[in-house]
Formats: C-alpha cells, sequence, structure tokens
C-alpha cells in the first residue's frame, strides 16, 4: 500500500538518518517534504496533507506537541520520534500512539508504518491526542491530575484520589475514594510507569496501590493493606520489606 510522508525534525543527520532508511527499505512511502520547526512543519502539514507525519518530540526551543496542538483535530497518522526516553514518552506510551526511538531501527519503522497503513481500519482517535496533551500539560505545571481515556472521552482524575490500580488482563480498573471505579483500556504496567514511584506501589502483580491512602497494614506471610474506603489489598510474599519500607516514609 503507497502511503505519503512528511517529516519535521529539526536534526539535519537525523532527517538524513530517516529519510535514507526509507528511500532504501520503504519505498512505497513517498516523502513530500522536511520541516525543522513548528511553523514550517504546520505550514507544510496543512499544504501537502500526508498520510504520516514523523515527529521529534523536542524541536529547538519548542516540540512536536505544539505543532499537534496547532494542527487540530485534523491530522496526519502521528509517529514520534526521539533521542530519549523519559517522560513525554512515558505519556505517548499511555496514550497508545506510535513513537520510534532515534537512531531508528528499520525494523521497528517497518512496524511503524504497517501501523499506519491499518490507520483506516483503526484510526488514531483524538481522545489519545487529548489524553497525551493533557497529561504533559500535568506534569509540566506540576499538576496531581492525569487524563483516562475511557470509552466516551476523557476522565480527569486526581492522583490522590486514585486508591489503587487493579489488572484485569489488558485493561486496569481504578477505585478511587469516592468508591467508583473506572476501567482503562491501559495494563496495570503502563500505569505503574506513569505514576509517581515514590507513591505508587506495585504490592502484588495484580495491584499498584497508592501508599499515602493506606490506612493501616495487617501482619500476614506477605500482609495486607486495609484502604482508606475499607477495602483490602493482599500484598505478595516478595514485595512486604518493600511495602513496610514504603509505609515508614509516608
Amino acid at each position: 500500500m503507497k502511503a505519503t510522508a512528511v517529516i519535521v525534525e529539526d536534526e539535519e543527520r537525523s532527517r538524513k538518518a530517516l529519510t535514507g532508511i526509507l528511500e532504501r527499505q520503504f519505498p512505497h512511502v513517498q516523502l513530500l517534504g522536511q520541516a525543522d520547526d513548528v511553523a514550517s512543519g504546520l505550514a507544510l502539514v496543512t499544504e501537502a496533507k500526508p498520510d504520516i507525519l514523523f515527529l521529534d518530540i523536542e524541536l529547538g526551543d519548542r516540540s512536536g506537541f505544539d505543532l499537534l496542538d496547532a494542527l487540530g483535530t485534523v491530522r496526519p497518522h502521528v509517529i514520534f520520534t526521539t533521542g530519549h526516553e523519559g517522560y513525554a514518552v512515558k505519556a505517548i506510551r499511555f496514550s497508545a500512539l506510535d513513537y520510534l526511538l532515534k537512531p531508528v531501527d528499520p525494523q521497528e519503522l517497518g512496524i511503524a508504518i504497517g501501523k499506519a497503513a491499518d490507520a483506516t481500519h483503526l484510526p488514531q482517535h483524538p481522545a489519545q491526542f487529548m489524553a497525551l496533551l493533557k497529561n504533559l500539560a500535568q506534569r509540566a505545571e506540576n499538576g496531581r491530575r492525569i487524563a483516562l481515556p475511557v470509552t466516551d472521552g476523557l476522565e480527569m482524575v486526581s492522583i490522590d484520589d486514585i486508591l489503587y490500580c487493579e489488572s484485569d488482563g489488558h485493561y486496569t480498573t481504578l477505585r478511587l475514594v469516592d468508591k467508583r471505579r473506572l476501567t482503562v483500556s491501559r495494563n496495570v504496567g503502563q500505569f505503574e510507569e506513569m505514576l509517581d514511584k515514590d507513591q505508587f506501589i506495585r504490592v502484588h502483580h495484580s495491584f499498584l496501590v497508592n501508599m499515602g491512602r493506606v490506612s493501616r497494614y495487617v501482619k500476614g506471610e506477605g500482609g495486607e493493606l486495609i484502604m482508606a474506603d475499607g477495602t483490602n489489598v493482599q500484598v505478595s510474599r516478595r514485595k512486604k520489606q518493600e511495602v513496610l519500607d514504603a509505609l515508614a516514609r509516608v
């Protein structure tokens, strides 16, 4: 399947490297142009209307997220590129969007292009980008909320109001202080990656617990935690000492 693409990347060497891989190994992807900052990238995407946008996270003193914000809801299939992992990459993964680490691996590039080709069947949803932008904004402002993609949009939840996250296969159910339960199509490992590791601890393979919302610890082989709402969470034996150390710090 043929596709068109543009690259928005501020490092010339990275642009050349990605261009070379596309030309040599993915000739069915037609490169329509390149840009090195937000303003020129916005003009290029608006004019060329590509199928795929390879977007660097860091663009000088601005970011690829500024470009996304400017594009609004009408945008190509986005594949982020970055030279290092950090909170932005965690937020991208949490939003279930595509990214590549530089230097770009041709095999991973092929997988990402394949996902773009399937986008007509499973398109990137605006809520994914909204969750990403909101979570990044919360981080920048030292916010204490997280944007959760739920079935009918986004749910903004105070991090401190999360009692625990319970694994349910590819889904996670959040138990909140107001006794609501929210089911999100992200696995518990993704929540563990996104949330503050000093506050949230994986006490069991199925549970990620807000240690600030623990009311009591009950002794046992691993023991169990009594949460602020009275619910009980089992602690695995191998996690017992980590939990006791965390409770001593609260």
